[in-house]
């Protein structure tokens, strides 16, 4: 029997762990509630710039001999920024989990940001912003914060601009680290091979010795005053690709369960509205659909895709003309049930890693302070009713216009008559 367990280290680092009798591996992860929102504007990019870096080198060893240590560890070791938190984590074998924890304290608290090393990365970095503009599904997305939540560190792209990257010196680095990378603002999550008290005792060896910042705790960050602006981009593309989208529930919130479901509803799969409606039957894109993303404070519902430039004015009509439907006629014969076993599949399938599981419980820790077993949130899922979706979704499409982001060969004068057919009546 799997037994999930939590406990705190004397300097503050919260710890949440899952022994898994089958598994034969561990999986860790050290996450920290640091990420795109804790950036000043002329910071942007800051916090997945110095998540790069740390794996450039410490003070004991190069950056070339720490890609060695973690392809000695089985190479199973990454890290990734998001707009809310950091995350550097492993997968090991048991008799590896030491030193795997050991290379990983070594990378946050002795990391050499070296001059030339920055100098490199920035390279590095600006290519990947070059990349993302130069790819416009990509760009469309990081626009679409900007016409959701403009002027909030949450409309921000994780990379950054050229212009910020750019300016990133070592003091930056360093001062960014020692305001953020501190004992109280960090969870170790773990999931797979390995005994409770056996581990507990391991995580104080390595990292109870990091020293509690005398830092204050800083205080959130107030959640994003929605906007319903249209941002667009002209560039010479065969397509025209767009996402739009209105604000949605935080994570915390209860409402989180059915917007989900509303989502799949919506344009979640291949039987969902969208797709049937605007692929299959009227063949006006061939992509389509819609996603969701609930942070901390906040959340939105979006709808994403590509089409033709001549057929986007029957698109976006039919777009406008399929949400009314819904809330005219409300959910369809066995559409809710549907939903409901996709959202419940993707959860149970991510468990059945020690990965996943670690993920679970990491962003959890850092959420609601407390791990929620995967038994209560599929019941929560199997509670929601018809009625609840439906509410969710005349909350979502009537209270608030649609934000909007496009790229494609049109300029925003051209494109402003799509985003109005969008927010009439």
């Amino acid at each position: 029997m799997s037994v999930t367990f939590t406990t705190s280290l004397p300097n503050g680092i919260r710890l949440v762990a899952q022994s898994i009798p089958w598994a034969q591996t561990v999986s860790v992860g050290i996450w920290l509630d640091v990420g795109t929102k804790d950036e000043r504007k002329e910071e942007a990019g800051l916090a997945h710039f110095l998540e790069h870096m740390l794996f450039k080198g410490t003070r004991r060893h190069t950056g070339r001999r720490i890609a060695q240590l973690i392809d000695a560890l089985g190479g199973n070791m990454d890290a990734f920024t998001e707009k809310e938190l950091t995350c550097f984590h492993l997968r090991v074998l048991p008799e590896h989990l030491r030193r795997g924890l050991n290379l990983v304290r070594e990378l946050l608290t002795e990391p050499s940001l070296r001059s030339k090393d920055i100098e490199v990365e920035k390279s590095v970095v600006l290519a990947e912003i070059q990349s993302v503009e130069d790819t416009p599904e990509d760009l469309v997305g990081e626009i679409f914060f900007e016409a959701l939540w403009d002027g909030h560190p949450l409309s921000r792209p994780i990379l950054g601009t050229k212009e910020t990257v750019a300016r990133f010196r070592r003091a930056t680095l360093l001062k960014f680290l020692r305001r953020h990378y501190t004992p109280h603002r960090m969870v170790i999550a773990a999931a797979g091979a390995f005994h409770e008290s056996a581990f507990v005792d391991l995580v104080n060896e390595v990292f109870g010795t990091w020293r509690r910042s005398d830092n204050a705790r800083l205080p959130d960050i107030p959640p994003p005053t929605p906007f319903a602006r249209l941002r667009s981009i002209a560039r010479n593309t065969e397509h025209f690709y767009f996402t739009i989208g209105v604000p949605s529930f935080p994570v915390t919130d209860p409402a989180h369960y059915p917007a989900a479901l509303l989502d799949i509803i919506v344009g979640g799969g291949a039987s969902s509205r969208l797709f049937m409606e605007v692929r299959e039957r009227r063949g006006l894109a061939y992509a389509i659909g819609s996603f969701s993303a609930a942070f901390k404070q906040a959340g939105f519902f979006a709808i994403s895709g590509s089409c033709p430039p001549e057929k986007a004015p029957q698109l976006f009509r039919v777009i406008r003309n399929e949400l009314r439907r819904l809330l005219k006629e409300g959910l369809r014969n066995g559409e809710i049930e549907r939903a409901k076993t996709q959202l419940k599949l993707s959860l149970v399938t991510a468990q059945e890693s020690v990965t996943g599981t670690m993920m679970r419980l990491g962003r959890q820790m850092l959420y609601f302070g407390r791990p929620i077993p995967i038994e209560d949130i599929l019941h929560r899922i199997e509670a929601v009713t018809e009625e609840e979706v439906l509410a969710i979704a005349s909350q979502l499409f009537q209270k608030h216009p649609f934000a909007a982001a496009f790229v494609g060969p049109m300029d925003e004068q051209a494109t402003k008559p799509l985003w109005e057919t969008l927010n009439s009546d």
